[in-house]
């Protein structure tokens, strides 16, 4: 049932003495009710409801604007209570099945996510098995909404696949995007460990949000993507988000791109890779839609991340765009660090990092290389920081100023240890502003190491000619930064910070753990170890007998040195004694 309060105003009213019903449905948003602009707390009588104390998924007030007025149901029996357990997906499964077990899994994760329950105490996990998931191959339904305090795990970007498909009836409605994921008012939400693409659709999103507080995203990739009306993740209004390991690329689009972070966003995106995607929109009228687009609220950290290999065809629309909200009403914090900004070839500025309110930016250990166009590489404004970073692209000038003509907050940039591909020269100033350029920058080339591949990211590492080499400052206390750098080498090495996003020489990070837990009933092996291209892997299992519950599903789960999970492998449960299985990291 939708709801729409015109102006704010609902005039809708339910009969507490003649009750209707209202349950068991299912919708992208809201699954049995959503009213929208509501101005005044709505009551609901009902002879029943889908659940007892319904939550935003199954009852969601769109509000109007400002204010926290809410949906009171108050209904004299449910049709069903939630499961309070973890609940498994298989492409074989079967949605009559109870989903508690490998074993008895269910088949559609739209089914698990909407019968498991939301405990803010004791998070539960839908555990979606490897495979491939699609309306075709198993009849999922699609959008898949999400639940608040519940994960939805894969078994890794490799195993477990979710390729969305319109419904065939809906396919020729103008303006209806196909979306994967969908997430409305939900609070700690999380989805895990799988990738996304779609079929049959030139009109595709991969998640889509409102009002979101810590949506958790880890360990995504999103290809092959047709983002249209909307971004491939398109969030409206999402607060103290946490996106780890995320990799989106391979699209062309006419429109949105990688990201629409629309309202607010307030957050960490961290370990994640923004690649090939190019926007064909060219207008003399209006900006195209950069690839990228974050209106960023009071705080938001980017780092060891990606962005490579991007293209807009309008000549004054910029591919990435960090902008704050309008009129904020607190200090806003902007933290770029470790990234690396590589092969953005637009008329315009690469990228853009400004606010409305004097924001407080750091941008620290950032390469941007190999630009191409018009305009500069970098432009920003407030009182900024930029450290240990590395400008050298094939643009006017490397760092602008915005607005350039200073008509906006008056800007303070200081530059600490970095290499400007022409020094001071290749810096917009513009009027009213005031630039600290100590001796501490360097000018030149930066001699990276090259290579075949200018998309490959390694490109942008140093060479031993690099005059960028225990060039940073001195003293990084205060940085914050990751332990390693983009390519997962100690950050700091040979006593000195080097600029750039990359460290020169340094070796991996290590995960040093000393004491070993005793393991009473399985163990595990990897010979040779260490091994450049494969391993064997041998797991000893002990039979256990009968007296403790039986294991239904066991994997060997394979993590590089950032966390980032980059392998499964299937082991059966059931057998006892040894089972040798072998790992080909070529593939990782």
């Amino acid at each position: 049932m939708y709801i729409y309060g015109y102006m704010g105003s609902v005039s809708v009213t339910f009969d507490p003495v003649n009750r209707c019903s209202i349950y068991n449905n299912t919708a992208g948003a809201g699954q049995d009710i959503v009213a929208h602009s509501i101005n005044n707390d709505l009551s609901i009588p009902l002879d029943k409801f889908t659940v007892a104390n319904p939550t935003s998924y199954y009852a969601a007030p769109f509000r109007a604007s400002g204010n926290e007025f809410q949906l009171l149901i108050d209904a004299e029996t449910f049709h069903h209570e939630e499961v309070n357990h973890d609940l498994y997906v298989s492409p074989t499964g079967d949605d009559a099945n109870d989903g508690l077990s490998p074993a008895t899994a269910l088949k559609t994760i739209r089914t698990a996510v909407y019968r498991v329950a939301s405990d803010s105490l004791n998070q539960k996990t839908v555990h979606i098995l490897p495979g491939t998931y699609s309306r075709t191959a198993n009849q999922q339904i699609f959008p898949i909404p999400l639940k608040s305090w519940v994960k939805v795990k894969g078994a890794g970007i490799e195993e477990t696949q979710i390729v969305g498909e319109m419904d065939p009836d809906y396919v020729n409605i103008p303006y209806n995007a196909l979306k994967v994921f969908t997430s409305f008012y939900q609070s700690h939400a999380s989805l895990e460990d799988l990738s996304i693409t779609t079929s049959g659709s030139n009109n595709s999103c991969a998640i889509w949000g409102f009002n979101e507080e810590s949506l958790h995203l880890k360990d995504l990739r999103m290809h092959e993507l047709s983002p249209d009306l909307f971004a491939i993740i398109n969030i409206t209004y999402a607060t103290n988000c946490l996106w780890d390991g995320i990799i989106i690329e391979d699209f062309t689009t006419e429109s949105m791109g990688f990201l629409l972070c629309d309202g607010y966003f307030t957050g960490i995106i961290r370990n994640s890779v923004f690649r090939n995607a190019a926007s064909t929109y060219t207008s003399g009228e209006v900006w195209a839609k950069p690839l990228l687009l974050v209106s960023a609220g009071e705080g938001i950290i980017v780092e060891n991340s990606i962005f490579i290999n991007l293209s807009m065809a309008d000549d004054d629309s910029q591919a990435i765009c960090f902008g704050g909200v309008s009129n904020p009403i607190f200090q806003q914090y902007y933290t770029f660090r470790n990234c690396l900004f590589s092969n953005i070839s637009c008329n315009e500025r690469g990228v853009l990092i400004v606010g409305h309110a004097y924001p407080e930016m750091n941008i620290t250990n950032c390469t941007f290389a190999g630009h191409t166009g018009n305009g500069e590489a970098l432009m920003v404004n407030g009182n900024v920081t930029i450290s240990n970073s590395i400008f050298f692209n094939d643009r006017s000038v490397e760092i602008a100023i915005n607005p350039m003509d200073g008509t906006g907050i008056p800007t303070t940039l200081t530059l600490n240890n970095n290499l400007i591909r022409n020094g001071y020269s290749d810096i917009w100033q513009g009027p009213g502003s005031t630039i600290n350029y100590p001796d501490t920058n360097i000018m030149g080339n930066p001699f990276f190491i090259g290579g075949d591949d200018i998309n490959n990211p390694l490109y942008y590492s140093l060479s031993a000619a690099s005059p960028c080499i225990n060039a940073g400052t001195v003293d990084t206390t205060g940085l914050n930064l990751l332990p390693y750098d983009l390519a997962g080498n100690q950050r700091v090495w040979d006593g000195r910070i080097d600029m750039g996003c990359f460290e020169f020489g340094a070796p991996p990070v290590a995960n040093d753990d000393p004491v070993a837990p005793a393991i009473t009933e399985t163990s595990i092996t990897a010979y040779p170890n260490p091994f450049n291209v494969f391993t064997n892997i041998k797991v000893s299992a002990l039979d256990t007998g009968t007296n403790i519950d039986k294991i239904h599903s066991a994997i060997i789960a394979i993590y590089n040195i950032k966390g980032q999970q980059v392998k499964s492998i299937s082991l059966d449960p059931g057998k006892s004694g040894e089972q040798i299985t072998f790992w080909d990291k070529t593939f990782a």
